[in-house]
Parts: structure tokens; sequence; C-alpha cells
């Protein structure tokens, strides 16, 4: 084997620390040249591969499309416990702010299009704090 030499950032240089401490490589030099390997068969494409979509997510898009071929839910949002529909809405927290209270879980909301994506949306905490 040939040497070569790396400097990585200290908070790189622990996780690396960390999967050797996981017990699943021997040392840094065998985490190093697994990264390495894995670089260099991807074609020296380092871009972060998405981690897989779990099952019930899956389920839950195709949902969301089959939805989207009715008039009634089209590009509306949508909140599902499984494959039944809880309430549909176009605004988006008024519907989260009726399904808080409902016991189903897990409640899912979604925009019911032929192509879901996942929505980034920022809502108000439903705790409301007093300051003095």
């Amino acid at each position: 084997m040939e040497t070569l030499a790396a400097k990585l950032p200290k908070t790189l240089a622990a996780e690396v620390d960390r999967l050797v401490a996981s017990g699943r490589y021997a040392n840094r030099s065998e985490v190093l040249r697994v990264a390495v390997r894995a670089l260099v068969e991807s074609g020296g494409s380092a871009t972060r591969m998405d981690p897989p979509i779990p099952p019930r997510v899956q389920a839950f898009y195709r949902r969301l499309r089959e939805l989207a071929k009715n008039a009634r839910y089209r590009n509306r949002w949508v909140a599902l416990h499984g494959d039944q529909i809880l309430e549909v809405d176009d605004d988006h927290d008024a519907l989260v702010r009726r399904i808080l209270d409902r016991p189903e879980e897990p409640i899912d909301v979604g925009f019911a299009t032929d192509d879901p994506k996942p929505q980034r949306v920022r809502l108000n905490s439903p705790i409301s704090v007093r300051r003095p």
C-alpha cells in the first residue's frame, strides 16, 4: 500500500473517530480507504446521496397523486391518516390548526398535485407562552 497524507477539519476528523469508535472500522485509515474507494467508484461524484424514502412516505405521495385526479382535492391541502382523508382545505395553516386536537396518529399533511414534493412550511408553536 502507498501512504498518502491528508488534513481534515476537526469536525470531520471527529466524525471519522466516531465511526472508528462504533466498531465498524478498525482505524482512521480504513475509514478513509472506504470513503476514497466509494468516491472513485462513483466516477468522482462527491454529491451526497439522498437517503431512501420510507415505504409509508412513498404510499403517502402515491395517495396525494391519486387525490389530485379528483377536482375536489386537486391543488388543495389534505390531511391523511393512512388512506383515510381527515380534512381538506385551501389554507394550510387553517387545516393544521383543525387537526392538532385530533386523536389519530400519525397524521400526514400534503398538497394534492400530480407531482407532490416535500413542502417546507413554518408554523408557530401550538403552545403559547405568557411573558410577564
